[in-house]
């Protein structure tokens, strides 16, 4: 690597993402829910004044926009459930900075932290609570000035919503670290179930990976909303009933046998999960964990270095073992860097294509999961041009809460993926950007004539609801469809349009 089933995220509430090119005019044929695993045919929608019809193949060419640059080395981009106007830069020298998501301004520097940055070390993930909107709670991953891994919880400041509060820093995790090396970083929360996963390295150790009492080497899965440990002010999260190891080893572990897992990402649509894991002098991998595992996965190092026998003495037998679904050699790349899945709406012929490149080479590909096997592998490197070349400067993939996707680069440069000749500007309103919210007035703003609430909004919701439709799932407990979201949608109907 460089040296240096309980909520969902607000940002995949229903009406809260149309697809983007038609304008507020045809809200009923772009509607695209997050909770459902829209492939890209089921993606090919009319849009207003068009008869442009979506492949159902990866064969769009693809280029890259400048976002935003000088600043320091960026290794992720994300954002923050249901705010679509901004973006969140993590910085590997201890800055978050946040930008406006369409002109890449700066709009402040949401948080500072003192970090160690020697080796593989510095700020490495932030993730956002699912109820961020309401508890405004986020996490960041970082090694202290030791180079100890610290998982700390911090809140947006009550003032400026760009701007965290320092002060209310809780720290949720520690792990001592043995070396400078193999640190992980990334955490996210789970969008099926809420859990805060954490990646963690084997420090450097190859042991480590296959120990079940260590933390390292590791996929951890962690309650943040409780607290199993009352008398530890430093260990601040309950372990889910449902974790694999639950009464037998280290009972935070979800997954085990990496090296080096620096960047993770999960489907938005399915809640399938991807890792890249660092290989050590033969192999780069990717590994994926479908949405429906019950985890416990052993991923194979230090008995296997991808698929290829590594040091094997005292090692399960191969078929304990999950090899990744993408390998590579060295002659493509030494340090893979995990992506994301495209779920966004400037480019439907893309939807659920997983990106991911490599620090080394500076290459990118991409390729499709189908029945849980990697297919279709397209390099993407010359498409992405500056974004991916110049050296040993790739660090990231991320995305907004469109489904966009983001490459982040150590020069301290933000780059989006984009159709090859930019974004169309399909409802000409001016606005050269594929991902626009809806032209309706609110989530009860369900059937012509959209901008007006009426007779049609209420039966358009009964039908909903008693089918079960996402349009009708409208408050929590997502997933039900109860008298909650009933009063959801007679309280917005009740608003009516500004």
């Amino acid at each position: 690597m460089f040296a240096l089933g309980r909520r969902w995220p607000s940002d995949y509430a229903p009406g809260s993402l149309l697809c983007r090119g038609a304008g507020g005019t045809d809200r009923a044929a772009c509607l695209l829910h997050r909770r459902d695993p829209v492939r890209s045919e089921l993606n090919c929608v009319a849009v207003v004044a068009s008869a442009a019809v979506c492949a159902a193949s990866s064969g769009q060419a693809l280029s890259t926009e400048l976002v935003a640059s000088d600043l320091t080395p960026v290794v992720y981009v994300t954002h923050a459930p249901g705010d679509f106007d901004r973006i969140f830069v993590v910085e590997l020298f201890g800055q978050i900075t946040v930008l406006d998501r369409n002109t890449g301004a700066k709009l402040g520097v949401f948080l500072e932290q003192e970090v160690s940055t020697n080796g593989e070390r510095g700020l490495l993930g932030l993730a956002f609570h699912p109820d961020y909107a309401n508890n405004g709670l986020f996490y960041i991953n970082y090694t202290d000035l030791l180079g100890d891994t610290v998982v700390a919880e911090f809140a947006v400041s009550d003032e400026d919503p760009n701007v965290a509060d320092p002060a209310s820093r809780r720290q949720i995790l520690f792990v001592d670290q043995p070396a400078s090396n193999h640190n992980g970083g990334w955490i996210g929360f789970g969008p099926n179930d809420g859990y805060l996963y954490v990646a963690m390295g084997d420090g450097g150790i190859s042991t480590n990976a296959q120990n079940l009492n260590s933390v390292l080497g590791a996929i951890l899965r962690l309650d943040v909303d409780g607290d199993d440990y009352p008398a530890d002010d430093g260990r601040n999260y309950a372990i889910p009933s449902d974790n694999p190891f639950v009464g037998g080893a280290a009972e935070e572990i979800w997954a085990y046998g990496l090296r080096n897992p620096f960047r993770c990402s999960f489907d938005s649509a399915t809640g399938d999960f991807y890792m890249g894991d660092v290989g050590n002098f033969a192999r780069e991998e990717v590994n994926f964990q479908p949405a429906d595992s019950m985890g416990g996965e052993n991923y194979g190092w230090r008995c296997y270095e991808a698929s290829l026998p590594f040091q094997m003495t005292g090692c399960a037998d191969k078929s304990t073992m999950t090899f990744p679904v993408h390998e590579y050699p060295r002659s493509m790349g030494c340090s893979v860097i995990s992506g994301e899945v495209y779920r966004g709406c400037a480019i439907p012929e893309l939807d659920g294509t997983y990106f991911f490149g490599d620090y080394c080479s500076s290459r990118a590909w991409s390729f499709e999961i189908v029945d849980g096997a990697a297919t279709n592998l397209v390099e993407r490197t010359a498409e992405f041009g500056a974004a991916t070349g110049g050296g040993t400067g790739l660090a990231g993939f991320g995305r907004d809460a469109y489904g966009e996707i983001y490459i982040s680069r150590l020069d301290g440069e933000v780059h989006r993926i984009v159709p090859a000749g930019g974004i169309a500007d399909k409802n000409g309103n001016g606005i050269a950007d594929a991902c626009e919210t809806s032209g309706g007035c609110n989530d009860a703003d369900l059937a012509e004539p959209f901008g007006a609430l009426d007779i049609a909004d209420v039966v358009e919701f009964l039908r909903a609801f008693g089918m079960g439709l996402p349009t009708a799932d409208l408050a929590a407990p997502f997933g039900a469809y109860d008298i909650a979201d009933v009063v959801e949608f007679l309280r917005q109907f009740g608003g009516g349009c500004a």
